[in-house]
């Protein structure tokens, strides 16, 4: 017998963001009903079976993030930058993001119809969160901008506003301009070291500040840039990252979850830091909000604050 298969709908997502399908943008409808988002729910023993292999995985020899990722980085965005070279434009996809494999939501594992389900579920959330938060700023930094996929979004929703793509690494920054003049959009791109951020380097007045699994990579120390974007007081800033703290150690999907993000040194302390400053009236959070994740951990939560 065949498994029901399910879909997520607008008002999915509207379930899925804490807010009302009627306010949804036209550009937003239109990017839900463009993407096949229908799936199975995993159970028995399939879903053991994922559950094995999540569990081996956390016995095997993981990298570790930290600078010493520097290489990975700058080969990985190299490769990218040489297929762009070559006239290359047709996917600005990481080539590291994991396509058809399960994907969580809610607290279940899901098998996508789709082979491309994450990265459409991500263009759906920059859909909503653009709208909602940057239509009135008039300069977007993305901070681990990467392949510059993010930007070139924004280029679309936010015509007016002037990008910027900041990056570890040389092959970042070499897309973003590559990106500019290929696209012929108002992207501009720049080495900058996170984990040293330069304060020499001033953010722009009216601006807003976005990443993207960048976060992860800073571990433990995050606060270095949170205290920059403090000093350079954005209007707005968003951040879709795995959020350690939210994870509920008595669901077995969440405590594994827990478990990856220690063996990965992936990001830990943000949560319990941004609502430290919240206490001390340094800053507002607006929001944090659960989305879904992929097969490890759920990389997609956001969360919106501003400076005070």
């Amino acid at each position: 017998m065949n498994k029901k298969k399910n879909e997520l709908t607008p008002a999915s997502f509207a379930k899925i963001f804490n807010d009302k399908e009627s306010n949804f943008s036209l550009l937003l409808q239109k990017t839900i009903k463009k993407f096949n988002f229908e799936y199975k729910i995993v159970e028995g023993k399939e879903y053991e079976e994922a559950i094995s292999k999540i569990e081996k995985t956390l016995e095997s020899n993981l990298k570790v993030s930290g600078p010493h990722r520097i290489n990975d980085w700058e080969k990985g965005w190299g490769e990218h930058l040489s297929e762009f070279n070559q006239g290359g434009f047709n996917n600005l996809v990481a080539k590291f993001s994991m396509q058809g494999e399960y994907i969580r939501l809610q607290g279940n594992l899901l098998k996508p119809e789709s082979n491309s389900f994450e990265e459409d579920f991500v263009a759906v959330i920059r859909a909503y969160l653009f709208n909602k938060y940057f239509k009135k700023i008039k300069t977007l930094y993305e901070f681990g901008a990467g392949t510059g996929v993010n930007l070139v979004a924004a280029s679309e929703i936010l015509p007016k506003v002037k990008l910027m793509g900041l990056d570890w690494t040389d092959s970042s920054a070499a897309i973003m301009n590559l990106l500019r003049e290929k696209l012929k959009i108002n992207l501009f791109g720049k080495k900058f070291d996170l984990f040293n951020p330069d304060k020499k380097y001033r953010l722009e007045k009216n601006c807003g500040v976005l990443t993207v699994g960048t976060l992860e990579q800073l571990g433990s120390n995050f606060k270095p840039f949170i205290n920059y974007l403090l000093e350079n007081k954005p209007n707005i800033c968003i951040h879709l990252e795995t959020l350690y703290e939210l994870y509920d150690e008595n669901n077995l999907l969440d405590y594994l979850a827990r478990k990856y993000l220690e063996k990965r040194n992936y990001l830990t302390g943000f949560l319990p830091y941004l609502q430290q400053l919240q206490a001390k009236r340094k800053i507002e959070i607006l929001e944090i909000r659960r989305t879904f994740g992929s097969f490890y951990h759920e990389g997609y939560t956001y969360t919106v604050w501003k400076p005070i």
